[in-house]
């Protein structure tokens, strides 16, 4: 994504911070405690650039000053933290910055993490300003659960990479924070609309983090009309740490306008939360030029479409020309399209997701003349009612990774979208994959981004849908964001040096395995990344790659989109193998993917007799009889097998 740094904002709506720990966790928080020597307590200075003076801080005091002409120089003061793995922590600091140059946002603060080896693990990164004059702003960020193979954490007062100028810091404070034991009440339904059917009704916890366990709760889903009145009361089927859901068949609820509240409680009758949505029972499902169905398929004009596209920079109809040769059918182009662009794409039959994803006022990417809450609505209301009727319009494109302490805003814009456009779906991608719950209220569908290479596992794309299809319980489309860009693009000096694109190889796993695990849209990030590194790595070279991977995909998309019942298949295998199964015109087509960097075997048994077993792609698997087959997977293969009865 544009915003390709991970990044947690200052906060500006009222996420949950009720019992936060009062203690500050960092040490000599505003740099006035020196030992014998001089030097600051419990900090690192990274001289000449960073350096602890007096006078510099807020009233006068002492504090951490930046100055910087090399935009090459890249190293900060650090502090470590004492942590407990599996909490969530809020930072802070105040910053007053003057003259900051360079790509990013400025001076700003972050929590990181990294496992024993000292591995960087994951962070969470504030907002950073870049020109606050005379005046001091507080930043604040936020982190998701450390992970439990963290072994350090450190707090960072920093210039984001790539900046000169100067900035000034003070008064850093850390404290845990506790996400509402509910979060979010979502329904299995495209935008909680049903006619018929069963529908799931499922509500995100955080349990642990409360300090509750599952044993200690119970829970309902209570169901009430238009007029208050309590019409159904539910126990939940499931109830674990991180999720309670029930099923319910709608034909046992009149047509009409429900709230649907989940009730947490203690073994006391005492509330331990509570979260809500709304849901309506209609006689006939409203006819849609856009939406997801049953099955979290896209269905577009009538027919069930798999999104296959890029990221673009902006529409340019010259690329638009080599772009609708390739294999891909739609494009997500961070410039918002003018209609003769939309006309434009619609001419080489390719559909657009349309970002308004920037206009929130405070936000970095927002045009100037967002000011207020009432900009923003005129300014999606003009920009809706241009473009919903357009034919190359797919979807709307909500939210790049803004974080969580802007839910409640996210939700509302959900909302107007719902009202201003009810044909077309929204789509939302956040890095926060393990906090995809408590964003159900603002998207109809999901993605995230995982981009691992060069400096992690490619098994991170299968990890990331797992989570991400997990954290929306199963009822949300999910278009996943793989890699194909080279990180050198957003690096500089020795960093960049060490970069490179994913290989083809790897470009093909990360795909498929996205799909095995849930997607049914791939989004891929990015086109104007393959020109910005022309220089180093040819375009035309690295275009054919990327085409020859869509194109493999391309060719399996009618099987991709079948709904056909299938059999029941028993799996044999490590974790790090996913599979998935469809049928389509009369044959079976099992995906067997192994997200691992090792060589594993995997045993499957699919119900019912074949007569052939044909690999479409990858090792053909060995017949054992009785349907068992013996797939032996090199590191990070995708097979994809066709079973014929």
């Amino acid at each position: 994504m544009r915003k390709i740094f991970w990044m947690v904002m200052l906060a500006v709506s009222g996420w949950s911070v009720l019992g936060a720990e009062p203690d500050n966790l960092v040490r000599n928080p505003g740099f006035e405690e020196r030992d014998n020597t001089g030097a600051t307590v419990a900090w690192s200075e990274r001289k000449p650039v960073y350096r602890f003076l007096d006078g510099c801080g807020r009233n006068g005091s002492r504090g951490l000053a930046f100055e910087n002409s090399d935009p090459d120089f890249y190293s900060f003061p650090a502090q470590a933290l004492e942590f407990k793995a599996g909490a969530c922590y809020e930072f802070e600091v105040w910053v007053r910055s003057e003259g900051l140059h360079g790509e990013e946002s400025g001076a700003s603060i972050c929590m990181e993490w990294s496992d024993a080896a000292g591995k960087y693990l994951g962070g969470g990164y504030a907002e950073g300003v870049r020109e606050t004059g005379d005046g001091w702003v507080l930043i604040k960020g936020a982190t998701r659960p450390i992970p439990e193979n963290a072994h350090s954490v450190r707090v960072a007062p920093y210039v984001r990479r790539g900046m000169t100028g100067k900035a000034w810091f003070d008064d850093l404070r850390v404290t845990r924070y506790y996400p509402p034991a509910v979060s979010t009440v979502s329904a299995s339904c495209y935008r909680h609309t049903a006619a018929a059917g069963q529908v799931t009704f499922s509500a995100s916890l955080h349990l642990r983090d409360s300090g509750l366990k599952p044993a200690q709760v119970a829970g309902a889903f209570v169901f009430e009309d238009s007029r208050g009145r309590e019409v159904k009361r539910l126990k939940p089927a499931l109830l674990d740490e991180q999720r309670g859901c029930v099923t319910l068949e709608v034909a046992e609820l009149p047509v009409g306008e429900y709230k649907v509240s989940f009730v947490l409680t203690a073994a006391d009758g005492t509330a331990r939360g509570a979260g809500s949505t709304s849901f309506r029972r209609v006689a006939q499902l409203p006819e849609r030029r856009v939406h997801i169905d049953s099955h979290r398929r896209l269905i577009a004009d009538g027919q069930p479409f798999f999104p296959l596209g890029m990221y673009w920079s902006q529409v340019k109809e010259p690329q638009l020309g080599v772009y609708a040769q390739a294999p891909f059918n739609c494009l997500m182009p961070y410039g918002s399209p003018a209609t003769n662009q939309m006309d434009a794409c619609h001419a080489y039959g390719l559909k657009v997701i349309y970002s308004i994803k920037d206009i929130y006022h405070g936000t970095q990417w927002a045009p100037p003349q967002i000011k207020s809450a009432a900009d923003e609505r005129e300014w999606i209301k003009r920009t809706v009612s241009l473009h919903r009727n357009h034919p190359a319009l797919l979807a709307w494109y909500l939210n790049d990774e803004l974080p969580l302490t802007m839910v409640d805003r996210l939700a509302a814009r959900q909302r107007l979208m719902e009202e201003l456009d009810p044909d077309h779906p929204t789509w939302v991608v956040l890095y926060q994959y393990t906090q995809v719950g408590d964003y159900l209220d603002t998207f109809d569908v999901i993605g995230t981004d995982p981009y691992p290479i060069p400096d992690k596992p490619a098994g991170m794309a299968l990890e990331w849908t797992r989570v991400t299809r997990d954290q929306s319980h199963g009822s949300r489309a999910i278009w996943q964001v793989p890699q194909v860009f080279d990180w050198g693009g957003y690096r500089k000096g020795e960093a960049r040096e060490k970069t490179r694109p994913p290989t083809l190889p790897e470009m093909r796993t990360m795909a498929w395995q996205c799909i095995a695990a849930g997607a049914n849209g791939l989004v891929f990030y990015s086109f104007f990344d393959l020109h910005k590194m022309n220089e180093r790595d040819p375009f035309d070279k690295r275009w054919a790659d990327v085409c020859a991977m869509a194109a493999e995909i391309k060719g399996l998309i009618p099987v991709l989109l079948s709904v056909e019942p299938t059999p029941v298949i028993v799996v044999d295998a490590p974790d790090a193998v996913e599979t998935r199964l469809w049928k389509h015109a009369g044959a079976l087509y099992l995906l067997v993917v192994n997200g691992s960097e090792e060589r594993v075997t995997a045993e499957i048994k699919v119900e019912g007799a074949y007569k052939s077993v044909e690999s479409q792609f990858g090792p053909q698997p060995v017949s054992k009889g009785d349907q068992g087959l013996r797939f032996t997977l090199p590191p990070l293969e995708p097979v994809m097998v066709r079973l014929e009865e």
